[in-house]
């Protein structure tokens, strides 16, 4: 459970994703756009710069840091493992 904070914006004591779910609880308003045409935001993307608009990385770090990650036949990432595999990746990856 979040804690209770008098300064932030809706609801306090619950995270924005919860308050938008749970508009009724709190007495709270849908003001998000309705999107029809999605055909139109897809050229949108693609006019501002498709995948790698959204993307963390460059695609050759990615393929470079999947074929890492795919070399230490890891089974499952989990958040208990996440730094052990980073730290085994990372020297791999950069050298």
């Amino acid at each position: 459970m979040m804690r209770k904070d008098k300064e932030k914006l809706g609801p306090s004591g619950m995270s924005q994703n919860q308050a938008f779910s749970l508009l009724e609880e709190w007495e709270g308003r849908d003001c998000l756009l309705k999107i029809n045409n999605l055909s139109m935001i897809e050229k949108l993307k693609e006019e501002l710069g498709g995948d790698e608009l959204v993307s963390f990385s460059t695609p050759e770090f990615s393929v470079c840091a999947q074929k890492v990650y795919d070399s230490l036949d890891i089974i499952d990432l989990t958040f208990e493992n996440v730094w052990t595999v980073f730290t085994a990746m990372l020297p791999l990856v950069f050298n």
